[in-house]
């Protein structure tokens, strides 16, 4: 559940459940005041003069922790990462083969039905939540637009629980040079850590979800 009074007075991006994003400084005005001058007893959050209640918040994001030098090393950190190898958290424990006699395509999509893709990224959440009780995370949710240092966890596993088609998450932990994507389409996170920093970590912590960390195979006949 969301709580409206710890934005009071901060710059926030807030979008609505019909996909509406307004961006500045939050007010927040108590139930009361809803009731009063709207009929509507709900708290509320006013942004340039437009009140927004409670039920109709879809999302909010701080968006005044990141300052626009650090959201600089961000985009440069993972133009370098990109280019190099990545691990993948998945729910198989092995890449499969192109020429594999199973059916990876038709188990794919019953794991992206709705209620298990959406219990999956609940695991991904909670092996995030962890490393960031170890590091800083700097996470995105808009292509990289804006970003929120070490965010609320409840609000932050909700958001990527709901991930949708517009958006992708990549987290950033700059200290230790990784970062981690995750494709609102996909069944596993894919991981940028060079010097195998947290793989360690990640291993104990996807176990502990029952997932497995593997790194792919150079070989166009992989899936």
């Amino acid at each position: 559940m969301l709580i409206l009074s710890r934005y009071d007075g901060k710059r926030i991006k807030l979008t609505t459940v019909d996909g509406k994003v307004f961006i500045g400084t939050a007010e927040i005005f108590p139930s009361g005041y809803g009731l009063h001058e709207f009929g509507c007893a709900e708290e509320s959050i006013m942004i340039k003069d437009v009140h927004i209640f409670l039920s109709d918040i879809n999302s909010i994001e701080l968006i005044d922790k990141v300052s626009a030098t650090s959201v600089k090393r961000f985009d440069d950190l993972a133009s370098q990462l990109l280019e190099g190898p990545y691990w993948i958290v998945d729910i198989l424990p092995e890449q499969v083969p192109a020429n594999a006699s199973g059916q990876y395509f038709s188990v794919e999509r019953y794991y992206l039905h709705t209620d298990r893709i959406r219990a999956l990224r609940r695991s991904f959440a909670e092996i995030l939540l962890r490393m960031n009780c170890y590091f800083d995370m700097a996470v995105s949710f808009d292509s990289c637009e804006t970003w929120e240092l070490n965010p609320d966890p409840e609000i932050f596993a909700s958001r990527l629980e709901r991930l949708s088609g517009n958006s992708f998450l990549r987290a950033v932990f700059e200290e230790q040079r990784v970062m981690i994507d995750i494709e609102h389409d996909d069944t596993y996170m894919t991981v940028y850590d060079p010097d195998s920093r947290l793989l360690d970590k990640l291993h104990a912590l996807a176990a502990a979800e029952g997932l497995f960390l593997w790194c792919p195979h150079e070989n166009e006949d992989e899936i």
